[in-house]
């Protein structure tokens, strides 16, 4: 049988359309019930609580058994426009060993319906809001929790670690290593940074390979995480990073294993992003990233140590290219391409930036041999430029943890610090082979070298930078590098203040050889710019240059060095020492050897140093030098005159050694200067007088420091040689001695002529005194003195000296405290003198001739001459005795040439005058008028012994003057005057008569009762009578009973008129000349014997005149002369005379000159 089925037509209509509303309203019922849900999901999840136990159940099967997961709602939710999910609220995942979590606002897992239906749901799952801790340490970053709690009274902030069921293993990093314990670094995770770059990478490639695997399944297609946030802990350099804002979203799609990954994160309110993309290739997977905006201690930390020397800031751009292996998820890493860009960064040394541009860097990554191969780029930092390249090798030491090996090579490098100009040509390379071991802060520098043509610098040594601070251990040498080159190479970070000085003060130079050797312990090294006192042995530079050019240094004048030049520092002591210098402001005219100069600390704001060289030059420029601005040596001198002037007007050559210490202020002005200056001068001369004197020929050696100064020298003065001592001590002033010996007739040359009152050499010193004065003292022990005036000579060998204070100002010149001694003289006292020398007063309280005396002068100006006073109880007159009474020719007896014109009034009130012969003459009343030789008025009273007096006056004529004189013992007067010493007794008058119209005087003398003792040429005139012979006998006195003489005097000579002597025995008469001028005698006479009886014939009338002769003379008489020097007279006489009588006798007469037949 065959069964025959109806067909779909064959259903009624009827049935068709009901079946139709049927599922147009099953239809209309399921939308509407999805709209309803829909429009309720679009107000929040819609919990399905009740269900949370069952799926905690499911999920708890899918969880590593190591966490919880827990919520405190289950439910539906949108997870996109038109997809619904599974909505987790307040889920918190655990981990159960360490107890970290995981805390999200949210989890939901999006689903496709028809997906799921059929097996793939392509699930999407959203981290809403995540937080989370992590903990990164030498085990590497792991989940963690912690919290930050605040310090009571320090207000320091300190992290607590929460641990749970098992701790983290201990890894202590101590000074000597790393400490395990009795583990070793690879069994607990210790590794190379090479091998963590290496594990991470392969990490990322298997879960990227997972999530693609499950892609390609159709389980998971996304995973999301929206604003979430994580916080970094690094207990190896103790940096916490925050970061929130962040947003990752990670796509798979289905071909060929295809994941993209997307995301961004803030960090110290810098916002990252970037793409991870892994693809499938030939050979195997491929991971391709690329980061913007990245700040690279994100990765490295030690690249941003606040507390380091060195610092990468700001954020650049990083891509990685890695190449896997066959294998899947579990292929090994084969190699890598890494890009830097570092362009916008900045490089902080200390507390400098430098902004740094550069191409972007390329680096080869061979992970086997953990090498890392930059190719060459030319890079910018600050104003220095570079090509830079290299390799750097990533490993581990069980001892000390991660390591880089690095060889960097860099070309044609162009330092330029920012307080140096740019250089004129690059280094050709530096190439640096070294270590480093960022645990501990540590870079070891094998070996780097600097080099240029002729220039070679060589570093060696390590660096340590860590919380305690920086230190460094570093050697350098080098040869036949400039000062320039020495700027740049310097690290400015180390020794700074070292640096800055040389930078400052060294303009050029080469170095011969340089050795420089930093120590500085960790710490040491100031990092907050203040100052802090440099380690002992911590510096020590030892350079040797030639071609070396200082600039001024503050407190000293500016320098050019010549030949070779060492520098020295050892920690903040400067020293430099340079074989020749010259100051260039005075061209060769200054020049200094064997120079040196000492900082004992350049790093002090207050700068004390040390100089000391060999300065020869002229004494303009070595006297500008000492009292310029610069050192002021000479601020405290006060010499009299100006020094700037002064260096004007001299001329030679200074040779000396000076060391001195200065300090400076602040700002560089010197405050105070020590120093020692030794040296001489030579050929020291005034190119022009000064104050008025010219001098030559001039050699000194001096002595000077702060405490004060000793000069010694000569200089030649027109003919004269002038010695000068100088000497200053403490704050006392300037202690000056100028003397000189020189012979009087040299004087002239001074415009100072002496020879008329003195002779031979004298010794002259004088010495200026604190208030203007100048002492004056002179040795007269060589010099021959003629005072005129006053009488008193001094021969040549005689003891003596002279000591006076002579103060001169504009009105007058004031000579006090006058001393002069030689022999038994003294004068002390003092004198006035107007500007031009002349004489306004003299006061003298000490006026001594003798032993014994005790007398004043003063001498006063009047009206054409001096007045001249003399009082006191004792004076010893016979020198100015010796200038009015001139019978020997003395010449020094005259008056001196410059009073010879003038009027010279004489006052003397003595108690006692002291005369020649052992007279003495008492209660002397003087006054006493003359004018050069010429006598005009004499007025006196005095008293001999016995009580015998002496008495002179003057009274005008209409033509002249008269001067009488009495004495009532002539013979005491003529021993006191020390005319004649042999006459006794006498009364008598002397009347002298002045004729102006002939300028003689002409005088009558009379005296009675008087006799002649042991006068022997008396006896010889005597003996030639045998008669008188026998009346005399052997009579020791003559007496006469009367005398008289007529003479005149003239300036050149008395001549005596008519002269005759009467006695009971004897008598006669004489005539003639006594020569004043030429200290002759020239006189003739008659000795009549028997005086009374010849005498008789003479007085006969008429025939008396030829019988007896001349009056006084008689009938029988012998002549006689007396000729030649006043003090050695010789006695002529003509014994044939006596046989002419009277008349007849002048036929055998001497004649004197101008005697009349």
């Amino acid at each position: 049988m065959i069964e025959t089925t109806r067909p779909w037509q064959a259903i009624s209509g009827a049935q068709r359309r009901l079946a139709l509303k049927v599922l147009a309203w099953i239809g209309i019922g399921l939308f509407v019930a999805f709209a309803v849900l829909y429009v309720r999901l679009l107000f929040g999840p819609i919990s399905l609580n009740f269900l949370s136990d069952r799926v905690k159940g499911a999920i708890a099967g899918v969880v590593a058994e190591n966490f919880v997961v827990d919520w405190q709602d289950f439910g539906l939710s949108l997870t996109g426009p038109v997809s619904i999910g599974f909505h987790f609220s307040t889920v918190t995942l655990t981990e159960r060993a360490t107890d970290a979590t995981i805390g999200m606002e949210a989890l939901e897992i999006g689903l496709s319906p028809i997906g799921a239906a059929m097996g793939r749901p392509d699930a999407r799952v959203i981290l809403i809001e995540p937080k989370f801790q992590m903990l990164q340490n030498l085990l590497g970053p792991r989940l963690s929790r912690f919290e930050f709690l605040e310090v009571e009274g320090t207000g320091e902030t300190v992290v607590r670690v929460l641990e749970g069921e098992e701790s983290a293993p201990a890894v202590q990093i101590g000074d000597d290593g790393i400490s395990l314990g009795e583990d070793r670094a690879a069994d607990l995770g210790l590794r190379s940074d090479n091998d963590w770059m290496v594990l991470n990478v392969q990490a990322l490639n298997q879960s990227l390979a997972q999530l693609a695997e499950q892609a390609m399944a159709g389980q998971v297609r996304r995973v999301e995480i929206r604003d979430g946030s994580m916080g970094v802990l690094d207990t190896v350099y103790g940096l916490y990073k925050s970061f929130d804002q962040v947003n990752v979203d990670v796509r798979s799609g289905r071909i060929d294993g295809r994941v993209a990954v997307d995301f961004s994160a803030r960090i110290a309110g810098n916002v990252m992003e970037g793409e991870i993309v892994r693809e499938i290739g030939d050979d195997g997977a491929q991971i391709e990233a690329g980061i913007r905006n990245l700040d690279f201690s994100t990765i490295v930390p030690f690249l941003d140590d606040a507390k380091g020397l060195a610092a990468l800031r700001g954020a650049g751009e990083l891509g990685l290219s890695v190449d896997f292996g066959p294998g899947g998820e579990d292929s090994k890493v084969e190699t890598g391409r890494i890009t830097v860009d570092v362009s916008g960064t900045e490089l902080r040394l200390n507390n400098d930036m430098f902004p740094i541009s550069a191409e972007p860097i390329l680096v080869e990554w061979d992970p086997e041999q953990s090498l890392f191969s930059v190719a060459d780029v030319e890079v910018a930092i600050g104003q220095s430029r570079a090509t830079i390249g290299g390799d750097i090798v990533m490993g581990f030491d069980d001892q000390f943890g991660p390591t880089l090996g690095m060889s960097i090579r860099a070309r044609d490098v162009w330092l330029h610090p920012d307080d140096l100009e740019a250089p004129t040509e690059p280094f050709e390379e530096i190439h640096f082979e070294g270590w480093s071991a960022p645990l501990y802060g540590a870079l070891g520098i094998d070996r780097m070298v600097a080099a240029k043509e002729g220039v070679s610098v060589v570093l060696q040594g390590r660096v340590d930078m860590v919380r305690e601070g920086v230190g460094l251990d570093v050697t350098l040498s080098g040869r036949g590098a400039s000062a320039d080159d020495i700027k740049r190479l310097w690290p400015y970070p180390f020794a700074r203040e070292g640096r800055e000085w040389f930078a400052e003060y060294v303009a050029d130079g080469s170095v011969q050889s340089a050795d420089m050797h930093f120590n500085f312990p960790v710490g040491s090294i100031s990092m907050d710019g203040e100052p802090r006192p440099m380690p002992q042995g911590a510096m020590r530079v030892d350079l040797v240059g030639s071609g070396v050019q200082l600039l001024p240094i503050d407190g000293l004048p500016e320098v050019q060095v010549e030949g070779e030049a060492r520098l020295t520092m050892r920690d903040n002591q400067l020293t430099m020492a340079f074989e020749r210098a010259r100051v260039p402001e005075f061209g060769d005219e200054v020049a200094i050897t064997n120079a040196a100069y000492i900082n004992q600390d350049i790093s002090a704001a207050e700068q004390i140093f040390e100089i000391s060289g060999d300065v020869t030059g002229s004494v303009p420029g070595i006297l500008e030098i000492a009292s310029g601005e610069t050192l002021e040596l000479l601020e405290d001198f006060d010499i009299g005159v100006d020094i700037e002037d002064l260096a004007d007007d001299l001329t030679g050559q200074v040779q000396s050694t000076i060391i001195a210490t200065i300090e400076t202020d602040d700002t560089g002005r010197s405050t105070k200067t020590d120093y020692t200056l030794n040296g001489s001068i030579t050929d020291l001369a005034s190119s022009q007088p000064i104050q008025g004197v010219a001098f030559d020929d001039g050699d000194f050696n001096f002595t000077a420091s702060q405490a004060g100064f000793h000069v010694t020298g000569d200089a030649n003065v027109g003919e004269a040689e002038v010695d000068i001592e100088a000497t200053q001590s403490g704050a006392g002033a300037p202690e000056v001695l100028i003397g000189s010996t020189f012979d009087v007739s040299d004087a002239a040359a001074l415009g100072i002529d002496l020879s008329e009152f003195m002779g031979g050499s004298v010794r002259v010193v004088a010495k200026p005194l604190n208030d203007g004065t100048i002492e004056i003292a002179a040795d007269l022990t060589e010099t021959e003195l003629t005072i005129r005036d006053i009488g008193i000579t001094k021969p040549a060998g005689t003891s003596g000296g002279l000591e006076a204070i002579v103060a001169i100002n504009e009105e007058e010149i004031a000579i006090s405290d006058v001393t002069l001694a030689f022999g038994t003289a003294r004068l002390e006292g003092d004198m006035t003198l107007t500007t031009q020398g002349e004489l306004v007063s003299a006061d003298f309280p000490t006026f001594q001739v003798s032993e014994g005396d005790n007398a004043q002068v003063s001498m006063t100006p009047i009206e054409g001459g001096y007045a001249f006073e003399v009082e006191g109880e004792q004076l010893d007159i016979k020198p100015v005795l010796g200038r009015f009474f001139n019978l020997d020719g003395n010449a020094s007896a005259e008056a001196s040439e410059d009073l010879e014109d003038q009027i010279f009034n004489v006052s003397v009130d003595l108690d006692r005058a002291l005369g020649h012969y052992g007279t003495a003459v008492f209660n002397v009343d003087l006054d006493l008028s003359v004018r050069g030789e010429q006598l005009r008025s004499v007025n006196l009273a005095a008293q001999f012994s016995g009580g015998r007096s002496a008495s002179a006056t003057t009274n005008p004529l209409p033509s002249g003057r008269v001067i009488s004189y009495a004495t009532n013992d002539l013979g005491e007067t003529l021993r006191f005057i020390g005319i004649y010493p042999r006459l006794v007794g006498g009364e008598g008058s002397m009347v002298m008569r002045f004729d102006e119209a002939h300028q003689a005087d002409t005088g009558e003398f009379v005296v009675r009762n008087f006799a002649v003792v042991d006068e022997v040429n008396l006896d010889a005139i005597v003996g030639s009578h045998d008669e008188s012979r026998e009346v005399v006998g052997g009579a020791s006195a003559i007496e006469f009973d009367y005398g008289r003489a007529e003479f005149v005097r003239f300036s050149d000579r008395i001549e005596l008129v008519d002269a005759a002597i009467y006695g009971d025995t004897v008598g006669g008469t004489i005539r003639g000349n006594v020569f004043t001028d030429a200290g002759q005698y020239d006189l003739a006479g008659t000795y009549v014997p028997l005086f009374e009886v010849n005498n008789f014939f003479q007085q006969i009338p008429v025939l008396g005149p030829i019988f007896g002769g001349r009056e006084g003379e008689g009938l029988i008489g012998v002549t006689f002369a007396v000729r030649g020097p006043l003090s050695q007279p010789e006695l002529l006489v003509n014994p044939v005379s006596i046989l002419a009588p009277g008349v007849f006798r002048t036929l055998f007469e001497y004649r004197a000159a101008n005697q009349l037949n």
